[in-house]
């Protein structure tokens, strides 16, 4: 396979992964919305925990189905769904499909307003995440003893800087979608701004840890297309920034990330952050040690 064919495949499965997010947390708008004008949360955040379309709280004090579980009743239907479908989520035989169908709640639920935004913009960062993710690991393998011998056969510099092109798209992806959701009311300086925003929904900060892990990503990137153009020392100077951004991402996604508060998202994301982390250290340390190697080499 090319690296064209490569990229071209990367770039549709990304969209893919989207519209797919997108679509499965449609399902389960409509429910979560009717639950959050009931539930108490007591200022609390607010947790899907198995991820079912049904916040925690609101399976504990409405539904009295398990919020460990997706699917209570064992039907084979989530309990999000089943609510959708105003069947019965603790009822194994009363199930979406088996009444006749209610058009009038079915009209009812389309014509409600579904935070698009809310979805794409979670999708757009995690996958944002995944190729900053692979950018650093590239980087970092490629000048790793360890690794090196694995990632060399495959390693292009020019995928390289692709996944780090995708990754900022990504980015900028999830932070512009927020300009359309009308809950949040986000404007264009609150995305763009660090410190700007005084929504009280967002963890102020960590929102503007974020925003300046995206122009770090981008300064990185456009100064990789324009490497040969550039002089090595300033390369690698501006490169330094990796390991700042990637720490501002993850303490930007950790604190605000809605899916981090899920036990298999947030934990995947946590453990590939520290991976990540040990092999930076580890390359920091043959650094290290190759200096002194070489100042021993020059004594003798």
């Amino acid at each position: 396979m090319s690296i064209y064919q490569m990229k071209s495949k990367i770039i549709s499965y990304s969209f893919i992964v989207v519209a797919t997010f997108s679509l499965l947390t449609f399902s389960f708008a409509r429910a979560e919305e009717d639950e959050i004008k009931k539930v108490d949360y007591n200022k609390e955040v607010i947790v899907d925990s198995d991820l079912d379309g049904l916040t925690d709280k609101g399976e504990q004090q409405i539904y009295n189905t398990n919020p460990a579980s997706i699917d209570s009743d064992g039907d084979s239907y989530l309990d999000g769904a089943e609510v959708l479908a105003d069947t019965d989520p603790m009822d194994a035989q009363d199930y979406p499909g088996h009444r006749a169908l209610d058009i009038a709640k079915i009209t009812d639920a389309v014509n409600q307003e579904i935070p698009w935004a809310w979805y794409v913009s979670r999708a757009a960062g995690i996958l944002g995440f995944i190729f900053l993710w692979i950018t650093i690991f590239l980087g970092l393998s490629i000048r790793n003893p360890l690794l090196k011998r694995f990632i060399e056969p495959i390693y292009s510099f020019d995928f390289h800087c692709f996944t780090a092109a995708v990754a900022v798209f990504w980015a900028l992806v999830h932070g512009t979608s927020f300009l359309f959701d009308s809950m949040i009311g986000f404007g264009i300086k609150d995305v763009a701004i660090p410190f700007y925003t005084q929504s009280e929904l967002i963890h102020g900060n960590a929102l503007a840890l974020g925003i300046m892990a995206f122009y770090a990503m981008v300064v990185m990137t456009i100064t990789s297309y324009l490497r040969a153009h550039m002089s090595h020392w300033l390369w690698r100077a501006l490169h330094f920034l990796n390991p700042l951004a990637f720490i501002f991402v993850v303490i930007h996604g950790y604190v605000i990330g809605t899916d981090m508060k899920n036990f298999y998202i947030g934990s995947a994301f946590l453990f590939s952050s520290f991976l990540l982390a040990l092999i930076y250290l580890s390359s920091l340390v043959f650094v290290i040690v190759n200096k002194f190697k070489r100042k021993d080499e020059h004594s003798n």
